[in-house]
């Protein structure tokens, strides 16, 4: 029952959903082996969350694609396991005292599981009204949001870590922009001094 000018955004949206999932299963087998129990940790949260994500987009594209199925429902029950699963990291997060930058962590994580909730409440009306274009046009931006995170967190888990691709950029500006003899923020030494 979703709108047809809808039906190819979700066809390719499920087929790159299904990718990334697949990536981020070979993300987690060649990231780099955690030594400590704080790295296992930190690595298992980034793959948790990367991962409901990418689910919360890979199962609201495929029931968007199924004939005559209210896209609300799937969207309701996939923004209620979503958001336990990101409230169960929280958890665990708020239970270690080993990670460091826990707060921003779990600072992260409420602001993912929020994006959820509001999923949540967009699909509400949808039930009763599978037809409603707006609501459909704001899960389909979600469904962007989702795969942002996913990709983000897929990122790190790779070896980027805590900086992230845009704290890398910002390196490599900052690297390319510094004045000629200065390296890693040290002056040259010069003239035997």
């Amino acid at each position: 029952m979703v709108p047809s000018a809808f039906t190819a955004f979700f066809a390719a949206s499920a087929g790159v959903a299904g990718a990334l999932i697949g990536l981020l299963f070979v993300a987690v087998s060649v990231a780099p082996a955690a030594s400590g129990a704080e790295e296992r940790l930190e690595l298992d949260v980034r793959a948790g969350v990367a991962f409901s994500a990418l689910t919360d987009t890979l199962v609201v594209s495929l029931f968007a694609l199924i004939p005559g199925v209210n896209l609300g429902v799937p969207t309701l029950v996939t923004a209620i396991a979503c958001f336990a699963s990101c409230v169960a990291l929280g958890i665990v997060l708020w239970r270690t005292r080993i990670i460091k930058n826990r707060g921003r962590k779990l600072s992260a994580l409420v602001i993912q599981s929020l994006v959820f909730v509001f999923q949540f409440t967009v699909a509400l009306p949808l039930i009763n009204n599978a037809h409603d274009e707006g609501a459909v046009r704001t899960i389909a931006v979600l469904t962007v949001v989702f795969f942002l995170v996913g990709i983000a967190r897929a990122w790190q888990l790779i070896g980027a870590r805590d900086r992230g691709l845009v704290g890398i950029l910002r390196e490599a500006i900052h690297e390319h922009t510094a004045p000629a003899g200065v390296e890693d923020g040290h002056p040259e030494q010069r003239g035997g001094q």
